[in-house]
């Protein structure tokens, strides 16, 4: 199975958004469409603490806070409905740390594609860059991605699209405790 991963231009996503909203206008009827497929952010995989080299993991080896807030988008057919596209909006943010030696975090997170049950049929790797300017201790920049996805002989009820932070095993296993997993 082939996926298609990729960043969309802000102007692209713009074109995108403002002709859904005139499609939604028009009185034509569409044929039944199947739902877009789930995106969910994974809860344990939402939030990260990026720390200076070495051993040091204080408040002060702080360099970044990174989170994962939210996402927007849609889903189109093609190929007569044996691809499902989804477009989506993922807002990141990061907030600089006292350890912070850059102007810029550097923000690793995956998009993944499973199935009912769990497997996964394909993770891709992004790194979001989020530059701060002076003065600014808070940053929220738009990621543009947008997912392919054959279908087969499988429903988009049948797939979801995850998205977290990677980060190190002992924060992940911490997020989960704190969760209460």
């Amino acid at each position: 199975m082939t996926l298609r991963f990729s960043r969309l231009t802000t102007l692209s996503v713009l074109a995108v958004l403002i002709s859904a909203g005139l499609l939604a206008g028009c009185s034509t009827k569409r044929p039944n469409l199947p739902p877009c497929p789930r995106v969910g952010i994974l809860g344990d995989a939402q939030k990260a603490t990026q720390f200076r080299d070495g051993p040091g993991r204080d408040l002060t080896d702080v360099t970044f806070e990174t989170q994962l807030l939210d996402y927007n988008g849609e889903c189109k057919y093609e190929d007569k409905q044996s691809a499902v596209v989804v477009t989506f909006v993922l807002q990141v943010a990061a907030t600089l740390g006292p350890a912070a030696t850059t102007p810029e975090a550097q923000v690793p997170y995956f998009v993944a594609i499973v199935d009912k049950q769990q497997n996964v049929l394909s993770r891709e790797r992004f790194v979001a860059r989020v530059p701060f300017r002076e003065g600014r201790r808070r940053v929220v920049v738009a990621e543009e991605l947008e997912q392919r996805i054959p279908l087969a002989d499988r429903r988009t009820s049948d797939i979801e699209i995850l998205i977290g932070l990677e980060m190190p095993r002992d924060q992940l296993e911490k997020n989960r405790l704190q969760r209460g997993f």
